[in-house]
């Protein structure tokens, strides 16, 4: 749904999406669609105490267990570096969402896409 709903989406809203994707990289440690016009000021919050911080949680448990064992295998040692990659992405990602929260950014839809898309900086996937 992430790759080929969105890609279609933007291509039939010409690239002004009323779904946004909340994207924390190229990692992809963390990806949300949301409905532009159910985004709240609590949206955010709930976005990230729901599902980011336990997500981070996960990550960082499933690293620690790969880390304890003594002789990981090839795709374990891989499974690792990934995990690595996605914890920093998305310990980066919380702070700006933080950021953004902090903010308390209002959408005003008689703006228009454009204008309130570019409200929410680099939380959400760029647009191409």
């Amino acid at each position: 749904m992430r790759t080929d709903f969105y890609k279609d989406h933007l291509k039939r809203y010409q690239k002004k999406p009323i779904y946004w994707l909340f994207s924390s990289g190229k990692n992809q440690a963390f990806q949300a669609l949301v409905y532009l016009q159910r985004l709240d000021t609590s949206t955010i919050a709930n976005l990230r105490t729901e599902y980011i911080r336990p997500l981070l949680s996960f990550y960082e448990n499933s690293l620690a267990e790969l880390r304890e064992l003594t002789t990981p295998s090839k795709d374990q040692t891989k499974s690792i570096t990934q995990l690595d990659k996605k914890l920093d992405e998305l310990r980066d990602y919380d702070q700006r969402v933080e950021h953004l929260i902090n903010q308390n950014i209002v959408l005003d839809l008689d703006d228009g896409v454009t204008v309130n898309y570019s409200k929410f900086g680099d939380v959400l996937e760029k647009i191409k």
